[in-house]
């Protein structure tokens, strides 16, 4: 028989982190803490029964982790040296050997500062750059007066929109000549465009929720593929680490081993409304799926016992006779 699965009751205190928005904050401030170095850690507060009270997630640049006498110990502001009991650790990934998670940041450093020396190139180019749209030359010399008189003479003929492609007279060798930006100096938009697709790859990140539509086919075909996709390969591995750490505050406290925390990811996949209905169908006539499940995930109540179906009546079983007809005696033909 398969054992079902019954909401713990009741929810233990640090569980409820003080309310839905510190238990948000929190939950956040792991997933931050995870993609940006590698590394969440959270300090447990326990009563004098070894129950917990709270849990407050730390910044992660403030804590060292130690190896000492062959256990895993941890330092918080050079601080005396706490154990797991005291200090939750969630790793990102992790090399052999290490004690630490790896930040993303710290292994994609150089596409990162790839792209802040874009912007700083980018910012200066644009707040420096003193390039003229036209240059008129003129032979020899001319003094500052004539300079002056040279552009009052031309911005009265050729400035503004209403003198645009006005006919230009040179006069005395004057020579008109278009200014360009070099090709090299506005590669760098190009580059600002790659810096973005570059570094959602490194979090795993489809383009379109960072507003970049160029690559965004390559996650799939639609936004509801790319968004499964997200939640696939991005956020189910961060969830399943928080609900490992979670499971192990559990298990220190002394909650049964069939007790275990789960992050619902459901909301994230579900698709448009023809994809779930159809879903739901193949669900409930193959049997996996009920009713009430399916009107659960829709945010509907379940049915009353008037609204759901009657089963139908059980067939009458077929008629038989009990007793075989006896056989008539057989008339002798005899003369």
């Amino acid at each position: 028989v398969k054992e079902a699965r019954v909401p713990f009751r009741p929810i233990p205190v640090w569980a409820e982190f003080q309310g839905p928005t510190r238990r948000i904050d929190t939950i956040s401030a792991m997933v931050v803490s995870m993609l940006l170095h590698g590394n969440a850690f959270a300090a447990i507060y326990r009563d004098r029964d070894d129950r917990i009270i709270d849990v407050m997630v730390l910044d992660p640049t403030t804590v060292s982790v130690e190896m000492v006498d062959g256990e895993i110990r941890y330092r918080v502001l050079g601080g005396a040296l706490l154990t797991a009991m005291d200090i939750l650790h969630i790793p990102a990934m992790m090399m052999p050997g290490d004690l630490v998670g790896m930040s993303p940041i710290a292994c994609a450093r150089e596409s990162i500062s790839l792209s802040l020396a874009a912007t700083t190139y980018g910012g200066a180019f644009f707040a420096n750059g003193a390039v003229p749209g036209v240059a008129v030359e003129v032979p020899g010399e001319l003094s500052d007066q004539g300079i002056r008189q040279l552009k009052k003479s031309w911005n009265d003929v050729h400035k503004g929109a209403a003198n645009s492609h006005k006919l230009a007279v040179m006069t005395e060798g004057a020579k008109f000549t278009k200014v360009s930006v070099n090709p090299d100096d506005a590669q760098f938009l190009q580059t600002r465009q790659f810096q973005v697709s570059d570094i959602t790859r490194i979090f795993g990140v489809p383009p379109h929720l960072v507003a970049d539509a160029s690559n965004s086919t390559s996650w799939g075909s639609g936004l509801a593929q790319q968004n499964t996709t997200f939640v696939q390969h991005t956020l189910r591995p961060l969830a399943e680490r928080l609900e490992t750490g979670f499971n192990w505050l559990m298990r220190s406290e002394g909650l049964p081993k069939n007790t275990f925390s789960k992050l619902v990811l459901d909301g994230l996949l579900r698709g448009d409304t023809m994809q779930r209905l159809e879903s739901y169908e193949v669900g409930l006539r193959n049997g996996f799926y009920t009713v009430d499940e399916v009107r659960a995930w829709e945010d509907m109540p379940a049915l009353t016992e008037e609204q759901k179906p009657k089963p139908a009546a059980p067939p009458a079983p077929p008629t038989t006779d009990s007793e075989e007809p006896e056989e008539e005696p057989e008339e002798d033909n005899d003369d």
